[in-house]
């Protein structure tokens, strides 16, 4: 099977470590891996559009076969981890409180080594995290 990008994104949405304050994280797709990506060490590449972090300015962009070759070679270089579909146990996804009060979680369970965890900042991440899970691997996801 061909891997082809489904999407993704980064944001100051998505943070790690205390109370998920160093942002800037994102998590990009393709038919059978997950990347993690900080954006400090990437920004979108050669197809980065006018938003930031997102492809092509999109979170799910109709690419061609040569665009989701590049966006896949440029993230596996720009990688802070990826996953095989295989390799995720399940993708826990917690939204946050409403009006911004609380703190909502994304949880990356692998079949082996320790969870990846971020923070989610606002219902934004967590609404585009919800449909690029849901086109990776429905049956991996918990809401």
């Amino acid at each position: 099977m061909t891997e082809t990008f489904i999407g993704g994104f980064a944001s100051g949405f998505m943070g790690q470590g205390f109370m998920g304050m160093r942002v800037g994280y994102g998590l990009y797709f393709t038919t059978t891996r997950l990347f993690g990506v900080y954006a400090a060490t990437w920004s979108g590449g050669s197809l980065g559009g006018p938003v930031a972090g997102l492809i092509e300015g999109e979170l799910m962009p109709a690419l061609t076969p040569e665009q989701s070759t590049t966006v896949i070679s440029e993230l596996e270089r720009a990688k802070q981890y990826e996953l095989a579909k295989d390799q995720v146990r399940s993708i826990q996804l917690k939204k946050p409180g409403l009006w911004g009060m609380g703190l909502g979680r994304a949880r990356i369970k692998p079949v082996e080594g320790p969870s990846i965890s971020y923070t989610l900042r606002n219902v934004i991440a967590y609404d585009r995290l919800v449909q690029l899970t849901q086109a990776f691997g429905p049956e991996l996801v918990s809401k």
